[in-house]
């Protein structure tokens, strides 16, 4: 009788001990597939955390630097300056966005102005009934300048939605989105337009009449989704309805235009916010425009915060971690319960191993059944584990996931609006919001690659653990194991 028949007679005979081994490799086997999937998954979602979370980083004026400020006089108690440096302008912008792994930039600057049409007529501002005095400037709006409004909190965190028509982005000219109140109570709509003037009125300043008007197509018309609190102190400008957001690259030449009319200094954007493809790469992005000659260091600093997407890979690699421990204990604990197990079982087939010892038969094909005696319980057991881990994976996965995302880091309130509370003017949060928290759920999957490094390591194991029980039994000579009989 071939070896071969001997090991499925024996596995067949000793179903206990079968029985058990196969247990031991199932456990091994599943808890093993289990993790290097989930490892597996949460490689990919590391990597897609880098790209929700991108990263940001801040361009300021640097009014920090005494050197900047210009005195604008004093008294014995008042002492004031104002910022005398470069603007951050467009032209400081597009050399920023040279530097590669810049993925997008948000910036906005707020003004006041007159609402016209394109014969003249003024347009009215939604009215507060009850503010006795909201008819005060009632054609006075509160103009919100962008560069993409795709980035604006209010539209990003869904307070405004834009119903009809579009939002704009970075590549706008002479865009502008309104309320649909202030579209109603007007007669406008997607394809109108509206102008802006600055006068005298608006500022106290008196400007060139050539250069106090600016037209701007209605692209799109917001809805208000979330409630606004709105009582008799609530001016016309501080309600929503009367919010006239408009493309900052056309908004703020033609601010400056104004300023440049009467021998003042151009305004700029205070602050400019970009994103980046993978946050890892910051510091590297950073250096790289601080390098940049183009920009007048002087005037200018860089800022940012990583805290949100460092807690975030944080907590991923924690998990990760995690589960490399878990697999290596598990491991461990099954090939030691294994080899003892079959070390045990080795002592109990000495009368065998004598008796075919005697009969001629060679080292080599007992240990070759022994063998393939646990190669038959190997492939029984890593077949049921596959559907059972992948079953289960993903529950487990999801499991350590939400353990994981306990531990990240909000968002800072500047950029999050509570959308569930009512909206006063105290709380108007304008900061751009560039990507999502937290990575939801894992999408883990049993992959060939996983399961045929599994199968073919975890037979290895089985037969090594073989060879390591019967290497006792194997060095003693057919008469010693005879003698052993009695």
């Amino acid at each position: 009788m071939n070896f071969v028949k001997r090991a499925f007679l024996y596995v067949a005979r000793k179903w206990q001990q079968s029985v058990i081994a196969f247990l031991i490799l199932s456990a091994v086997c599943t808890s093993a597939l289990m993790g290097l999937s989930i490892l597996k998954a949460s490689g990919t979602a590391a990597a897609n955390l880098r790209g929700q979370f991108g990263g940001t980083f801040s361009l300021k004026i640097d009014t920090s630097d005494p050197a900047n400020m210009h005195s604008a006089g004093s008294t014995d108690r008042y002492t004031g300056s104002y910022y005398d440096g470069d603007t951050i302008d467009h032209a400081v912008i597009d050399e920023v966005l040279k530097t590669p792994g810049i993925a997008d930039y948000s910036a906005n600057i707020d003004v006041v102005a007159n609402l016209k049409s394109d014969d003249g007529r003024y347009y009215n501002l939604v009215e507060n009934r009850q503010n006795t005095y909201s008819s005060a400037g009632a054609h006075i709006a509160p103009i919100q300048g962008w560069t993409s409004l795709q980035q604006c909190s209010y539209f990003a965190n869904g307070i405004l939605e834009v119903t009809q028509g579009e939002m704009f982005s970075g590549g706008a000219s002479g865009q502008a989105v309104i309320s649909r109140e202030l579209a109603e109570l007007n007669g406008l709509a997607v394809g109108g337009h509206i102008t802006l003037e600055i006068n005298r009125d608006v500022t106290g300043i008196d400007f060139p009449i050539e250069d106090q008007e600016c037209s701007f197509e209605i692209v799109g018309i917001f809805d208000i989704l979330k409630e606004q609190k709105i009582d008799q102190y609530t001016g016309q400008r501080q309600m929503l309805q009367n919010w006239v957001f408009l493309d900052s690259r056309t908004l703020l030449p033609y601010l400056n235009e104004l300023l440049d009319s009467i021998g003042m200094q151009p305004l700029g954007y205070e602050k400019v916010t970009f994103s980046i493809d993978d946050p890892a790469e910051m510091n590297t992005i950073i250096k790289s425009i601080h390098n940049n000659r183009a920009i007048n260091w002087d005037c200018f600093k860089i800022e940012f915060d990583n805290a949100s997407y460092q807690s975030a890979e944080n907590a991923l690699k924690g998990m990760d971690h995690s589960i490399r421990i878990m697999i290596v204990m598990i491991v461990l604990a099954g090939v030691v319960i294994l080899v003892l197990l079959l070390s045990i079982w080795a002592k109990f087939r000495v009368r065998e191993t004598g008796t075919m010892l005697a009969l001629g038969e060679s080292k080599g094909k007992i240990l070759a059944q022994r063998m393939m005696e646990i190669a038959l319980i190997a492939a029984l057991a890593f077949g049921l584990s596959c559907p059972v881990s992948g079953m289960a994976a993903n529950s487990v996965g999801n499991m350590l996931l939400a353990q994981a995302n306990e531990q990240i880091i909000p968002e800072s309130a500047s950029n999050t609006i509570q959308a569930g509370m009512p909206i006063t003017s105290d709380n108007f949060d304008l900061s751009p919001v560039f990507a999502a928290p937290k990575v939801e759920a894992l999408d883990v999957a049993i992959t060939n690659d996983i399961f045929a490094a599994v199968y073919g390591l975890g037979l290895l194991t089985a037969l090594l653990a073989v060879c390591a029980a019967s290497v006792p039994v194997m060095k003693m000579k057919p008469n010693e194991l005879l003698s052993k009989m009695d």
